[in-house]
């Protein structure tokens, strides 16, 4: 009867749970670490605007500067998207690059998982960070505010509403992650490959499915199909009825009249169509030889793809979720070695695919190789014949590298960020000095090294909107424009670019040279990325008028200026002159049905190697270089779309090109009536600028004077002039121009604006001189209150205060308050446990400080007890046992895996007698003091996939000593350190690994021992958190000075006590089974998402002594006492190890992890009845 009235008021209890929380069964301290390489974070600024607050570091000043314009600039337009407002102003923290934001506290190590391309979001809080592109640096912007009021819109503001609201609405993950991306960007080009690979494969047959390996893919999908079927307001509108619904089929139904099986229906043929007919009469061209990688290899990224100048070997990198290593492929001997690997396989944070880069010296007889470690750039040098290696440290003023490559044997080529913007470099390695070519707010990535027209030149992609290296003010722009190649001549005169593409829809990536005249570079003007090829040439790009003045100064006039303010009796004489320049005609040398992902050439051997973004098999092909071919192919529906878009968005300058090709600088064979000759306006298609100043740029320089503008005239000069090379640019060198294949002519010169989306949309304005230091504020992190039974602080127990054995903490009210500073690096835990007995209240208050590197820990814990004794008298006498506890610990992190840690404990016990009579009044207290230090050695990769499911492995292996102590009273104080000396050794591994899809097989070893003049008692059987714990009475304890006892478990099919002694070991192995998974992907209710069943078997002993099998085993001797003289001593065999086997059953319940299990255990080799096991919290 008292036993169910015990458990009718449990069951009271998760009723009225303010907030219930499954706790860990375990009491084992794992976790992954955050690593602070450098101390940058220490001290923090912060921008306020309208909306937000920006918070940044000396690194990502200029990055926070564009990300308060982005985010104020984009703002209307989420909330105009989600129809939802917010009062408070969201905050965002801006890092310099994706090494950084690992580095951060910010976020718990198990909800705190990022993924690529995906914002990180905590609360209100945004997470950004540069990576040399501001496109994607603004999409993540829209992606963070997209977030925080998804989450805010669908679970609400305050706590009440997140846990009514969290248990209620189950959205599935492509719903959410779906949204937030089609908020940072409807749709793009990359995804629309990527669905196009995996719909035409045929991979999957169910939307379900598809959305369980691709949520944020298929969400975005859904959410764009919405949006292009049923018109914008219709994604408000759904998001808006499946929260008041609660259920996302209601939502369809009520938005689309339909059912949500019907839409998906809809959505695949809406994709599929498209799709079937964006391949139609494309084609990969025949490789020279391909190179397929092993099976187990074929998923991983191919991040670098490098061909040798001999064209006779292949360097190619590898990132398996952040494990790089670096293959040297002989294309001769089909033989690959690998050279080089770095880093770990880190599935909880996003990926890094910059690094390691890789690029051949032109001789061919080294690689070099750029690789980040602990947050710093190292250069290696690899020698191919001689195998070997030398590693340096790159210059400190480079954040981030993007790309790599030789200009000569001594000089290397850089992408690179400096100061939070993208440019271009030149760096000598033996000297550690570089030459910045490039120093504007633009992004300048993709460089690379070309030898064209007898000239060597850089190549490399840009969101500049004109040709012209010159400073811009941060304030007037913002760089978010689609990436054009340009060229850069090193050895000219005029610090002006070439233009090669404007295409303000579509990216160029990868240009290459191809030989002295061709280059080509990858594009996706046409919806898929295909190589296009291009050659440069000279033309006229305007006519000037120089005038020679008597007094022998010349003066240079555009041929529209008028000349009447000069004094006509001062000039000597003005001749016509044209400026020439360099521009760019390119062509579409392939029609492939997926994107061209990677391209390298050498131009020395005619080859080529080139991957292609196909599902199947990872490869790459050999090709032979083929500049002249010539392909059209057709625009994807996507491509398509954007450009009915564009049309009605952008206005197109219609001029015609202010110039033409020289007639002697043309092929004989190739008449200039077959060029395509148009101008097409340098616009890029997001943010606006402030008004063009019209006012002409007038350059002063050293006699003879030069007044030229930077803009363009309008009109173009009828001018004949016999010899214009020969009175302008005498050093030019006139090559031939190849034959023209269906070309294009690039724009050289405008200098055009960005056109505003909205009409009264506009420019945030930032004044940096409003940034203000941030100073530490804390706020409430989590506020719980619920039933648990767990063991606080090692639950272990004083031998003295239990002489019975040990008791396993009886159900209580665990009331816990958290509280930290904005990054988390300094965090507040407090909490009391009140037991339902209402005896043995514990409390107990934690510190953390994790601003550096070496994280502290500082903890208090108190509890105290009260026992019955028994009484000789008829007066009941009781006994009140207190725990005081004091630690210090420290974490030193070596990566994000492992760690070393080391804790210091000083502990109090103390045993006083309750007076009750003269006799107890007397009783002294008993007080033992112990100082104690524990190292340990931590490994812990795994990662939750679900409740009380998880993949990877964790271990830990520690060393403990303690040391017993007595301090005097105040009238003769003193310390004494002569009394018992304790040492425990410890380890715990354990490993789960995924089968049949969702299932898990989990399997964990423990061990321990303890010596010395103190020890501890470990118990064996039962399990963590058992709720009706049992004990078995008929195994002897064995005689020792005894410390502490605690419970090792679980050994299942027995009661606790099956076997003790100063040393256990122990085996665990369960198969855990999501049932309900197996049966339907759409599961809403916790109780039957969460259900699991499964199978275990535990294995395990206890002993005292050397060996669980010496003779004198106290667990084979019995003493019966026989009167006072006389005791009997039996001695009989017992199989010291002991096992157990059953099923069980796993669920959510009223918000708490219940576990329920029937267990049979086997003693020597007899199996026992059988047990029922209930507890709470979740298994190893």
């Amino acid at each position: 009867m008292t036993g169910r009235l015990y458990l009718l008021f449990l069951m009271g209890i998760c009723l009225f749970s303010a907030e219930a929380i499954a706790q860990s069964s375990n009491q084992v301290k794992f976790g992954k670490n955050r690593v602070q390489y450098h101390k940058d974070f220490d001290e923090w600024s912060q921008y306020e605007s309208d909306n937000f607050f920006v918070y940044y570091y000396g690194k990502s000043r200029n990055a926070a500067h564009k990300v308060v314009q982005m985010a104020e600039y984009d703002f209307d337009e989420i909330q105009a998207l989600l129809e939802h407002r917010m009062n408070e102003k969201l905050q965002i923290i801006v890092y310099a690059d994706a090494t950084d934001v690992k580095q951060s506290n910010i976020g718990s190590e198990d909800l705190f998982v990022s993924s690529n391309n995906q914002t990180k979001v905590s609360g209100t809080t945004i997470f950004v960070y540069f990576d040399g592109n501001h496109q994607h640096l603004r999409e993540q912007v829209r992606e963070g505010i997209a977030a925080v009021y998804l989450n805010t819109m669908l679970f609400g503001a305050n706590i009440q509403e997140i846990v009514q609201n969290a248990v209620m609405l189950n959205l599935p993950n492509w719903f959410k992650e779906g949204l937030v991306a089609y908020a940072g960007q409807t749709w793009n080009v990359e995804r629309d490959n990527e669905l196009r690979n995996i719909l035409l494969s045929r991979r999957y047959k169910r939307f379900e499915r598809f959305a369980d390996d691709f949520p944020r893919l298929a969400g975005q999908s859904m959410w764009y199909f919405i949006s292009e079927k049923y018109g914008r307001p219709a994604v408000s509108n759904l998001l808006y009825l499946t929260r008041i619904n609660r259920s996302v089929e209601s939502g369809f139904l009520y938005v689309m009249d339909q059912s949500f099986q019907s839409v998906v229906q809809e959505w695949e043929s809406f994709y599929r169509s498209r799709y079937e007919s964006d391949i139609k009469g494309r084609q990969i061209p025949q490789s020279v030889q391909t190179v397929t990688l092993k099976k187990r290899k074929e998923q991983l990224p191919l991040t670098q793809l490098k061909l040798s100048p001999d064209g006779n070997k292949v360097v190619y990198v590898l990132n398996d979720l952040g494990r790089t290593s670096v293959y040297l492929y002989d294309l001769q001997q089909n033989k690959k070695t690998k050279i080089f690997r770095e880093g770990y396989r880190n599935a909880l944070q996003a990926t890094d695919f910059t690094y390691p880069l890789v690029a051949w010296s032109p001789t061919g007889q080294q690689l070099t190789l750029l690789y980040e470690r602990r947050d710093n750039l190292k250069l290696a040098t690899y020698d191919v014949f001689k195998k070997k290696m030398t590693n340096e440290l790159l210059s400190e003023q480079y954040q981030r590298v993007y790309s790599l490559d030789y200009v000569d044997n001594f000089s290397l080529v850089f992408s690179a960020e400096v100061s939070g913007q993208s440019d271009i470099f030149i760096y000598t390695p033996r000297t550690r000095q570089s030459q910045r070519i490039t120093a504007d707010i633009y992004d300048d990535l993709d460089a690379t090294v070309v030898n064209v027209r007898n000239r060597k030149g850089i190549l490399f992609t840009s969101n500049r909107p004109d040709i012209f290296l010159r400073p811009i003010k941060p304030d007037s722009i913002l760089p978010v424009g689609s990436l054009d190649v340009f060229y850069y001549d090193l050895k000219g005169e005029i610090r002006e670019l070439v233009r090669v593409t404007n295409t303000p829809l579509a990216s160029e990536r990868y240009p290459m040279g191809v030989d002295s005249t061709y280059f080509s570079y990858l594009s996706d003007r046409h919806g898929i990325y295909n190589r296009e090829s291009g050659f440069l040439e000279d033309y006229i790009r305007e006519y000037q008028q120089h005038i020679f003045m008597k007094d022998g100064a010349e003066l240079v006039w555009p041929m529209d200026s008028s000349i009447t303010k000069l004094d006509s009796t001062q000039i000597d004489s003005i001749q016509v002159r044209p400026v020439i320049r360099e521009r760019a005609v390119t062509h579409i040398e392939t029609n492939l049905p997926y994107h061209l992902s990677q391209q390298h050439s050498a131009p020395l051997s005619g080859k080529l190697v080139e991957s292609y973004g196909a599902l199947g098999r990872r490869s790459f092909y050999i090709n032979r270089l083929s500049p002249t071919n010539s392909s059209a192919p057709a625009t994807t529906f996507f491509r398509g779309r954007e450009k009915q878009i564009e049309q009605l968005i952008f206005v197109k300058d219609t001029s015609k090109v202010s110039g033409m090709p020289l007639q002697n600088n043309r092929a004989p064979n190739t008449p200039p009536a077959n060029a395509t000759v148009y101008e097409v306006s340098e616009l890029l298609p997001l943010p606006p600028q402030p008004k063009k100043d019209t006012t002409p740029v007038v350059q002063v320089k050293e006699e003879p004077y030069l007044f030229q503008s930077e803009f363009d005239n309008p009109k173009s000069a009828t001018l004949t002039i016999e010899k214009p090379v020969e009175e302008t640019k005498p050093a030019v060198a006139v090559t031939p121009t190849p034959a023209r294949p269906s070309e294009t002519l690039a724009p050289v010169n405008g200098l055009s604006f960005p056109l505003q989306m909205a009409p009264n949309r506009k420019l945030y304005i930032l004044n940096p001189t409003r940034a203000i230091p941030y100073r530490l504020q804390f706020r409430s992190d989590f506020v719980t209150s619920q039933m648990d039974n767990s063991l606080l602080f090692e639950g272990m127990e004083s031998t003295a205060a239990n002489p019975d054995g040990f008791q396993p903490p009886p159900p209580g009210i665990l009331l816990k308050a958290n509280v930290k500073d904005l990054f988390e690096d300094y965090e507040f835990e407090g909490g009391i446990r009140i037991p339902t007995t209402f005896n043995g209240a514990e409390y107990f208050v934690t510190f953390q400080n994790k601003k550096h590197r070496l994280d502290q820990t500082y903890a208090v814990y108190m509890r105290n007890t009260r026992f019955n004794d028994d009484s000789p008298t008829l007066v009941p006498r009781r006994r009140e046992y207190n725990i005081l506890l004091g630690q210090y610990g420290v974490r030193y992190p070596l990566d994000v895996f492992r760690s070393i840690r080391a804790t210091t404990t000083l502990r109090r016990d103390r045993m006083v007698q309750l007076a009750t009579d003269r006799a107890t009044y007397n009783v002294p207290d008993q007080t033992s003091q112990r100082l104690g230090l524990r190292l340990e050695y931590v490994f812990d990769n795994t990662v939750d996939i679900a409740m009380n499911l998880r993949t990877g492995t964790r271990y830990r292996a520690f060393v403990e000593v303690q040391k017993k102590f007595s301090v005097g009273d105040e009238a003769n104080f003193d310390i004494n350190f002569n009394k018992g000396f304790m040492t425990v050794l410890a380890a715990d591994f354990r490993h789960y690994q995924r089968i049949l899809r969702h299932s898990i097989l989990a399997g964990r070893f423990s061990a321990a021992t303890s010596f010395g003049s103190e020890r501890i008692l470990y118990f064996l059987g039962g399990m963590d958190n058992w709720l009706f714990p049992q004990q078995n009475n008929d195994i002897p304890v064995p005689s020792g000075n005894f410390a502490f006892q605690t419970l090792a478990a679980n050994l299942r099919g027995f009661p606790i006590n099956i076997r003790n002694g100063s040393s256990f070991a122990l085996v665990n192995t369960e198969l855990r089974v999501p049932l309900f998974r197996y049966f339907s992907r759409r599961i809403q209710s916790p109780l039957f998402k969460n259900f699991q069943v499964l199978g275990f078997f535990d294995i395990g002993t206890a002993w005292e002594g050397k060996t669980p099998y010496r003779d004198d085993n106290p667990l084979n001797t019995t003493k019966f006492p026989d009167g006072p003289f006389i005791t009997t001593t039996v001695n009989y065999f017992r199989d010291p190890l002991v096992a157990g086997y059953g099923f069980g059953a796993r669920t959510t319940l009223f918000g708490y992890f219940i576990r329920a299990d029937y267990a049979w255990g086997i003693e020597t080799q007899r199996i026992q009845k059988p047990k029922l096991y209930l507890s709470f919290g979740l298994d190893f």
